[in-house]
Order: C-alpha cells, then structure tokens, then sequence
C-alpha cells in the first residue's frame, strides 16, 4: 500500500515459478531476496525441484590430479542421446558415491562431502587409518528425516576371530557416532568379502558380500540405524557379481560366460524380486575380450532403454525392442545417474579444505560459466509467462 508501483507475488505462486526456471537463474535467484533464498532452500522446493525434472543426467569423473576442490565442469556432453556431466576429480581416490545429487568422496584422513550443483563442499574428519584394518563405507538419506549420513565400518581379523566398528557421520551436524555393528552370522568369517562398493536405497545402504560359493547382501536402515540380511534370488552366481541402484530399486546384475556369454539382472520389489533383463552379449558390439568382466545397470530411458557400463570405461545402450546394443561411449568413467540438487550443506566443514585459494593450473576449470542478470530476467519472464498461461 506504501508503494502502488510495486508488485507482490505470493510464496506459493513465487515456488511455482522457480520450479520451472533452469537451475543456474534459481542459484542466482537466492542472492538477490532473503524471501527468495528462503523459499529455494526449503525442504519441500528441494523435494519438488528434483521430482519436477524431466530428464537424469549421468556423472561421469574427469580424472585430473591439478590438486583443485572437485567441481563439476562448466558443459555437458551428450553420448548418444544421454547426457554426461562431468565431475573435476582425482580417480586415484577411494571409490565416489552419491545420493540424490550430492557427492561423497572418502579420502585417506578425511571425507568431502559436494553439492556439485551449487559448488557447497563440506570436509569432515574421518580419523586415523587402523593399521590392519579393512575400511568399507557407504553414503544414504534417511527416508524420514531426510538427513544426509556417511557409514564407516572398519574390519578386523585375525586366524578364525574377526570384529568390526561402526560409526556413523551426520552430515548436517558434523557430529559422529557408534553403532552396534552386525552380528557375527551377518558379517565373519572374514574370508566371506565385504564389496567396498555400496548403494543406497529407498533409505538404506547396501554392501554385495561374497559367501562362499554364494552371495548375500548386508543393509543398514538408516532411520532405525540397525542392519540386516537381504537374500539373493540367485542360483547360479559369478565373481563379477554388481549391486547398483536401478530407478530407486535395489538391483544385482550378473555376467554369465558359460554357456552363453549374457547379463541377467534383477530388481528387488517390496516383497520378491524379478528378473528385469536377461541380455545376450554375443555378437552385439560388445567387445568380446572383455567377456571376463562385469556390467553395472545405470539407468531406464523412459522408453525402456537399459543404459549399462563396465570397468574399462564403456557405455553401452540396450534397446529391448530390436534387441540390439551400441556402444555410446568408449572412454566414459561413469559414477552413477544424477540429478540436480539444491539441498543446502551446513554452514561449516570441521577440517578446511587444504588449498582453498590454491588457483588450479588445470586449463579445464580456467574455463568460467558465467551468466548475467538478463539471462535471469528473461528466464524468469518466461516462467512467468508458463505459469500466467496455466492459470
């Protein structure tokens, strides 16, 4: 009333036009209004904005050892028609996981934890390396809290005895604590290997351990923070046996050479689980010298399309319809499916990142993306115009 000219845009119809914008005017957005800020970093927009998107990108890592913090790079590629955003990182690292666009990366003394989407990157002690001691870790949400956790288990073993302490990290606090680790039937003899490689869920993570002859699966519930035995629906089971999330579905992929040289993967449903492929790999493209080594499922166009890789750098599209495979990619490092994110990280890391005015000599990140404030008007203007034409 003080000022006619003005105008005031309510919060609810302010969030309907931020969902449509593209991501970079929403991350500028947040600088220009404490309202603004407020209604982007919100737990239900975070929740909306990444179920409002059309498409999954892939992360991929672009191994670079320059000694910079890990960042996305400033453009995208498309192979075939799936697109790959590129993760700045050294490789040589422990194995990256990720949850809902977030970035974990455990080094030796220390975890990093990225929103590579709004450049937050949290660093957390992780304590001294036992000697004797295998590490295996795993990064998740809790489903009902929606807070963000890394697991630390650390195994022992000794003759027939072996033990194991676990400890869990709240990423928005900083603050670690102990668990009760799993019984001795879920997780000794050590001779029974625990994957390193872990998945999270629908809420828990889960570690591929190998039994034997067989195969089963250890989960943490992230909420209740206890663990438990999944079964395996397989009979019949390889060394290049794969766990991965597959459209928010706990999946096994496993390679066959004998008798016939395939990919059969199942997905876990709420009470059983399925075979979702069974993919013959003769005669396909597939180069058949590397028929020795495993494939990870990564993600299901929406035309059902099966996007898979294996460990030497190789994507693969399977299209069940015509039954035919292309190699999209003979140099893809892939990480997982991704999706954009605006979760907020706390304000303060407990360890500073060693070189943080270190400028990189990388020619890669010398490139900046940058945009101005007409990109974010006319963006915002048409939002504007998407949800005036709705109404």
């Amino acid at each position: 009333m003080n000022n006619p000219s003005s105008i005031y845009i309510v919060d609810d119809l302010l969030e309907e036009i931020f969902l449509r914008l593209p991501l970079k005017p929403i991350l500028k957005s947040k600088t220009l209004s404490k309202r603004w800020r407020s209604i982007l970093e919100s737990k239900n927009f975070v929740g909306r904005r990444v179920s409002f998107q059309k498409s999954r990108k892939i992360l991929a890592a672009y191994n670079c050892d320059c000694g910079a913090q890990p960042r996305l790079l400033p453009e995208s590629r498309f192979k075939g028609d799936e697109e790959i955003v590129y993760l700045h990182c050294d490789t040589k690292r422990p194995s990256i996981m990720t949850c809902d666009g977030l970035v974990c990366i455990p080094e030796q003394d220390w975890i990093n934890v990225l929103n590579p989407w709004t450049k937050q990157l949290r660093r957390f002690c992780f304590g001294a390396w036992s000697s004797g001691y295998s590490r295996v870790m795993g990064f998740g949400s809790d489903e009902v809290t929606g807070r963000y956790k890394v697991v630390k288990m650390e195994i022992w073993s000794y003759s027939d005895h072996c033990g194991v302490e676990c400890s869990v990290l709240d990423v928005e606090t900083g603050e670690w604590w102990m668990l009760s680790p799993p019984s001795y039937k879920l997780l000794c003899p050590l001779s029974h290997k625990l994957s390193r490689k872990s998945v999270c869920v629908n809420g828990s993570i889960y570690w591929l351990q190998h039994v034997g002859s067989g195969y089963k699966i250890l989960a943490l519930d992230l909420h209740k923070e206890k663990f438990r035995n999944v079964s395996v629906p397989l009979t019949r089971v390889t060394q290049e046996t794969q766990i991965a999330n597959l459209e928010n579905r706990l999946t096994i992929a496993v390679t066959y050479r004998n008798p016939e040289w395939k990919l059969d993967i199942w997905s876990k449903g709420s009470s059983r689980w399925n075979m979702t492929y069974s993919i013959s790999l003769a005669g396909k493209g597939v180069p058949w010298e590397i028929r020795s080594k495993g494939f990870t499922p990564v993600s299901v166009s929406k035309q059902g399309n099966l996007v898979f890789t294996d460990n030497h750098k190789r994507l693969f599209k399977y299209y069940p319809r015509t039954d035919e495979i292309r190699c999209l990619s003979s140099d893809t490092c892939v990480i997982s499916p991704f999706l954009e994110t605006l979760a907020p990280l706390p304000l303060k890391s407990t360890l500073p990142f060693p070189h943080p005015r270190r400028t990189s000599k990388c020619r890669v990140l010398s490139k900046q993306d940058e945009f101005g404030i007409v990109e974010l008007l006319i963006s915002t203007l048409v939002a504007v115009g998407i949800v005036w034409f709705s109404l």
